[in-house]
């Protein structure tokens, strides 16, 4: 990993922001300027517009302009860090001046100017020295001052030992250039002493000052500690003010593209933009807030270290703008992390948006941003780029219906499994990699994807695996399409977990079955969907039967076969020949596996009973009737007929009576559960025993006094209790 350094430039040929013609003028009218009188000129510029290299730049061209003369300038760079008080820093000041002019000068400079100054800069300490301490001390430190150094004891003031450095300086007529920067990194304090000593210490001929600073920063400082107007104040001091260009954007942004461009490449040749929405997110999430080139730096180094340890698992479009607002405009980066909720949305979210009134979410907003502190109009608009639901409510409609599987399928900020993974470095929150997932889509052969979705299950992750494939439907080859499909279909009775809030759930092996049947309906020919449900067909055993059961008996409903309900062509896959095709080879399964009346207990049976009954009514019910003189099976059987409700008062089973009293009545049902030896409770599963206990409590019951699970549980234990079982 390279990162990039926020270190200034020190030559003209690293210039990439187009500074270097400025530079250039600058540092040539420094050269030439003829003025024998002291001179200040101010660089002004914000925090990170290059102010530095622009100086570094203008002094390399003085150099340059001066490598055929003999009398060229001497350079100095004052940095004026960390000294105590006020006399230190002019003691640094001559010290500095005094050590450069020893190495660069002319050897008229050293002996005329190096000995008057040292002279000026002697006096000078020693006279802000005398007022700190007064009386009878004051004299013996003079006395002791003048007995230790004979540089002290001729000049007798500052005034004669500052005319005699002038004239030194004079006479030898040599250029001193001091280059004072940061200034605005400085305290208020220090601030007034740097130009203290400018104008009244260092106020010298032939010497200009180049003061780098924000213009903002220093005035308001100065005119806190002065109690004045700033701006007066330095307009007093300097007398040629420069401002830095404005920096050329569309160079900036090249430059941030190109390092964007090569941390890519460094990390994977696979990720791919959305090239529509990256020029959104772009545009309103990070041009607004990169305005110079270490803005530049510091995004690009955060982003490459970030991005590094996710891009196998997060949105490069999303990454990088969320980088943007961390490292430019925290508060808004916070807000977002707090509010997930406004962003993502949520049920909570769901339920209040739909009584809002239009206006009221953005207004809401503006007011939060701009107690923030940020522009809520950019703030609005960088949000909502990245967040759809939040879109819509501010009325910002970047997005079409298909948003939340695009988010899924791009792993967006947006997605809420994924949202959490842009403001943590906490990869368990990745529930199945995003390789996994790709190699199951695009690669592993039938044996390997069995056995990475068994392996997905027992982890507890089918859910997450399944809204994965569900999003990525639209890019997965056909032929993968066709084998994912029937591998969904065929396991989808091992798959385990839950989906969904209390009040509304969906198992692993109802959402499995709804992504094949995505799947299968994205296949191009007939041919193909007609392959898969036949090959589930031939796969499938007495416990799977019922799957593809569901599903021809979901195209005979679309071709209004058994049943009252109209033809619905938009749903018909495959053609009417070969739905009889598909149902002939049915009753040849049926027959082949000669079905017990322990095929009851499989999960959907009541989809192979009811298909098995509409081909062929005489066998189908000779088997029921058989199947249920066993008071286990006849039980189980009364459980399919069993849904499941969830409300304000918790959750529970209920029967529909008109689908059951068929087979048989509700008295002969009540008698049967309540006369069953209570030992045989272990050979229904903990549902199982739920709906059988709802049953007896529901008995004559209206629908609004119906029991909960909580009621069933306690009758159950009764059960138990009476017969003293035990839970296996």
């Amino acid at each position: 990993m390279n990162y990039s350094s926020d270190r200034a430039i020190k030559s003209i040929d690293e210039d990439l922001l187009g500074r270097a013609d400025f530079s250039k003028q600058l540092g040539r009218a420094i050269y030439e300027n003829k003025e024998k009188e002291s001179i200040v000129i101010a660089l002004y510029g914000k925090w990170g517009s290059g102010k530095t290299s622009v100086a570094n730049m203008a002094l390399q061209t003085m150099e340059e302009l001066a490598l055929e003369d003999k009398n060229k300038p001497v350079i100095i760079k004052f940095a004026p860090w960390n000294y105590s008080d006020k006399d230190s820093l002019i003691a640094r000041f001559f010290s500095s001046l005094k050590s450069k002019i020893d190495i660069d000068g002319s050897d008229e400079l050293k002996n005329v100017v190096g000995k008057a100054l040292s002279e000026y800069a002697d006096v000078f300490e020693f006279a802000t020295l005398v007022p700190v301490v007064g009386g009878p001390l004051a004299a013996f430190l003079k006395k002791a001052a003048q007995v230790g150094g004979e540089a002290l004891a001729k000049p007798s003031d500052l005034e004669t030992s500052k005319a005699a450095l002038e004239e030194a300086l004079l006479k030898v007529d040599q250029k001193i250039v001091i280059l004072i920067d940061d200034i605005d990194r400085l305290t208020n304090q220090q601030i007034r002493d740097i130009f203290q000593l400018v104008k009244q210490v260092g106020d010298l001929p032939n010497i200009t000052y180049l003061l780098a600073m924000d213009r903002e920063i220093v005035r308001r400082a100065l005119s806190e500690i002065h109690n004045t107007d700033g701006n007066e104040y330095l307009e007093k001091i300097v007398q040629i003010p420069f401002e830095i260009p404005e920096l050329n954007r569309t160079k900036l942004h090249e430059i941030f593209f190109t390092k964007l461009d090569t941390v890519i490449k460094d990390l994977s040749k696979d990720i791919q933009l959305d090239q529509r929405y990256w020029s959104r997110v772009f545009e309103n999430c990070i041009s607004p807030y990169i305005c110079t080139l270490r803005d530049v730096n510091r995004v690009i180094n955060t982003f490459q270290f970030r991005y590094s340890m996710l891009y196998e698992e997060t949105s490069f479009e999303d990454m990088i703008a969320i980088t943007t607002l961390e490292v430019l405009i925290p508060t808004l980066y916070k807000w977002i992390a707090e509010n997930q909720e406004a962003v993502c949305g949520g049920m909570r979210h769901s339920f209040l948006s739909s009584q809002v009134k239009r206006g009221t979410y953005r207004k809401r907003y503006e007011e939060e941003f701009r107690l923030l502190g940020v522009d809520s109009e950019k703030a609005i608009k960088s949000v909502a780029a990245i967040f759809p639901i939040f879109a819509k409510d501010v009325e910002e409609n970047f997005y079409g219906s298909e948003f939340n599987k695009i988010a899924r399928m791009k792993m967006r900020a947006a997605q809420p499994d994924r949202f959490e993974l842009y403001f943590m470095v906490d990869m368990e929150k990745v529930q199945v990699p995003r390789t996994v997932i790709n190699r199951c889509a695009f690669s592993l052969n039938e044996e390997e994807l069995k056995k990475t979705i068994s392996d997905i299950n027992s982890k507890g992750n089918i859910i997450y695996f399944i809204d994965e494939i569900q999003s990525m439907i639209d890019i997965i080859p056909e032929d993968r399409l066709s084998l994912l499909s029937g591998l969904f279909l065929d396991m989808r009775y091992d798959l385990k977990g839950l989906s969904g809030s209390t009040i509304f759930t969906t198992t692993a092996g109802e959402k499995a079955r709804y992504c094949a049947e995505n799947m299968i309906r994205k296949l191009r020919t007939e041919e193909e969907r007609y392959g898969v449900y036949l090959h589930v067909l031939k796969q499938a055993g007495k416990e799977s039967l019922g799957t593809i059961a569901y599903e021809i008996r979901d195209q005979e409903c679309a071709y209004g076969r058994f049943t009252d309900i109209p033809e619905r062509k938009e749903e018909q896959i495959i053609s009417f020949e070969k739905l009889l095709e598909l149902e002939k080879a049915f009753l040849k399964k049926i027959n082949k596996l000669e079905l017990s009346s322990e095929s009851i207990e499989e999960e959907d049976f009541i989809h192979t009973f009811c298909l098995w009954e509409d081909l062929d009514k005489e066998s189908a019910n000779k088997f029921l009737k058989k199947a249920l003189e066993n008071i286990v099976s006849k039980l189980k059987f009364l459980c399919i007929f069993a849904g499941r409700w969830n409300g304000t008062n918790g959750s529970g089973w209920i029967f529909n009576k008109e689908l059951y009293q068929e087979y048989f009545t509700e008295e002969d049902m009540l008698q049967t559960i309540t006369e069953m030896d209570k030992t045989n409770l272990n050979r229904f599963n903990r549902t199982e025993q739920l709906k059988l206990a709802t049953f007896v409590l529901n008995y004559k019951k209206d629908t609004f006094d119906r029991a909960n699970e909580q009621k069933a549980m306690a009758l159950i234990e009764e059960w138990r209790h009476c017969c003293n079982v035990y839970e296996e």
